[in-house]
This record gives C-alpha cells, structure tokens and sequence, in this order.
C-alpha cells in the first residue's frame, strides 16, 4: 500500500472512532435522564399523600339540627282560667297588642255589655238633666220677666191709688174714680203676687234640674267606673301579643287550665333573621368545638349555598351554631346540616 493511502485509512479510522465516543455519550446522557425524570416522578407521586393526610388530620364534619330562632319572647296570662280560645296559631306572624287567645271570657263579656249599657243609660239622663236645667232656666228668664212687669204694673197702681185716697179723703175727687184705681191696685196685687210665685217656682225648677243633673253625673261616673273595670277585665282575659314577630311555639289546649303553660303559652321569634342550629356531635368531637369556630349552614328544604356561621355556645352535649339569614324563606323548624372543621 502506498503512502498516500495508508495515510488516508488511519484518517478515516480516526473519524469512525470519534463518533463511536459521541455516540457512547450521547446513550449515557439519555440513560442519566431518564433515571432523574423516573425519581421525579417518584417524589412527585408521594406529595399528594403528604397533603392527604393533612386533610385527615383536620377533617370536616356534617351534623344534623333544626333551625330555631336565636331571640325569643315568651307569653303568658294575666289571670287564671281556662283556656276559651285560639287566635293564633304556630306559623302566624302576628303585631304588638294582637289578640292571640281568650282566658274564660264570657261571663266577663257580659258583665262589660251590661256596664257599657248602664253607661249609655246614665248619659242619656245626664244629658235630659242638661236639656232640663236648660228649659228651666229659659222659663225662669220669662217668669222673672213676668214678675218685672208684674212690678210695674203695681207701681203705677199703687201711686194712683195712693193720689185718688188722698183725694177721696179730702172729697176732692168721685168716689167711682177712687173704687177703679183702688181695684185696679188690687188687681195689680194679686198679679204680682201670682207673678212672684212664677218666677220662685221657676228659680226652684233651675235647681231642681240642677240637682239632678249632679244625681246623674255622679251615677254616670261610678257606672262608667264599674265599665272600666269589666272592660280591664275583660281585656285582662285576653291574651294580647307584645311584640310583632312570628309565633314560633304554643302551649296549652282548649278547656284546661292556663297556668299549666305559664309564660310560654306562646313563644314568638322577634327577629326571624337571626337564626341558630343546635347540634349533638360525638363527644370526643364536642371536646374539640370551640366558641367562635367557623362553620356553614346548608338548609336542607332549600336549593341554596350554605350560609357563613359560627359555634355561639358549648351547653351539656349540644353546641349551638348561629347564622345570619338573608332570606325570608328560612324560617323556624327547618331541617339544616351544619358543617365544620374539626382540629
């Protein structure tokens, strides 16, 4: 072999070699490669179960209750008796001083219809006593009128009758002019004297009718008085509301006694929106509830999300969750499903 072309073989055995490395490397980087990709995905695997049991360690729980209200007024009787009849019922919203039930009220009802009976009897005399007292003095005026005239009459009378005597004393006038002025006198006497007792009768009537308007308004008063006290009766057998609000609960039944319900013959919510749920949990987990721990409301009657609330109280077993309702759909007895996180 020539020089030439020994020389041009080892070049080319040079060349093969070189890739031959490159080659070598390049299947050893993809190996190193894929081992790394394989322990990535090997740690990446095992992340989602560090966070599953995170989760485990505060996991939340459903609890069932019923909704109530948080403020509640309760109502009872102010006297004693049976229970005569329902103007409300459980569900019902009702107003401040709304009759809600009647206390053994019908022979207070009777006795209020008589005494407003005797009141209007007694002031319709007291208003004749005015209309009396009114003609009375009206005929007083005209009898004291009469008896001024009367006056009159026998003024004159008398001083003619006085001037003819002295004239018929002396003869210097007829006797008839002196016997008319003297019956004339007389005359004027008697009606006087009758005009006198007109006008005392008249003043008398005046008082009369003035005493019996006084009869009339004391009687007026103490019937009006007896009036007031059936009608404070009578209103006391009632079982009137004193709030507005919705009746929430009822207690007692028709015919039996009402202080066996007390002051909770009916319960009214004031506030429908401010609402609360007791739960039972178990009690390992109630040992774990705090007040003020966060919570959601899910009412279960509705097609809604929950609601944001919170524990309010820990009492006996059962923890109370208060909510805030935007919704007048969510009232009092509805079924909830309370959630919370337990640490």
């Amino acid at each position: 072999m020539s020089a030439p072309r020994f020389t041009k073989a080892i070049l080319q055995l040079g060349m093969r070699g070189k890739w031959a490395w490159l080659s070598l490397l390049a299947v050893c980087a993809g190996v190193g490669g894929g081992a790394l990709s394989l322990r990535h995905r090997r740690l990446a695997s095992e992340l989602p179960d560090r966070n599953r049991a995170a989760v485990i360690a505060t996991p939340e729980i459903s609890l069932n209750g019923t909704i109530r209200p948080q403020h509640i007024a309760g109502v009872g009787s102010k006297i004693e008796g049976n229970i005569e009849a329902f103007m409300a019922n459980v569900g019902d919203e009702v107003f401040q001083g709304q009759v809600l039930a009647r206390i053994g009220a019908a022979g207070l009802e009777s006795e209020r219809e008589a005494a407003a009976h005797a009141v209007e009897y007694e002031q319709d005399q007291v208003s004749r006593a005015e209309a009396g007292i009114n003609s009375a003095r009206m005929e007083a005026s005209r009898a004291a009128a009469d008896e001024a005239r009367a006056r009159m009459t026998l003024d004159r009378a008398g001083k003619v009758y006085a001037r003819q005597k002295t004239l018929h004393d002396a003869g210097a006038t007829p006797r008839l002019t002196f016997e008319k002025a003297e019956q004339e006198f007389e005359a004027a006497q008697q009606g006087y004297a009758i005009m006198e007792k007109g006008a005392q009768a008249a003043n008398s009537n005046v008082q009369s009718a003035m005493d019996a308007m006084t009869a009339a308004k004391k009687v007026l008063a103490e019937k009006s008085q007896q009036l007031e006290d059936a009608q404070g009766a009578f209103e006391s057998a009632e079982v009137r509301s004193p709030v507005d609000g919705l009746i929430v609960g009822r207690k007692g039944e028709l015919g039996k006694p009402v202080e066996e319900s007390g002051d909770q013959l009916f319960q009214i919510a004031t506030d429908v929106y401010a609402l609360e749920v007791p739960v039972e949990p178990q009690p390992d987990v109630l040992k774990r509830l705090r007040p003020g721990q966060p919570a959601m409301v899910v009412v279960l009657d509705l097609q809604t999300g929950g609601m944001p609330g919170s524990v309010k109280e820990i009492k006996d077993n059962q923890a109370i969750i208060e909510f805030s309702s935007t919704l007048p759909a969510i009232r009092p007895g509805m079924r909830a499903d309370v959630r919370l996180k337990v640490e």
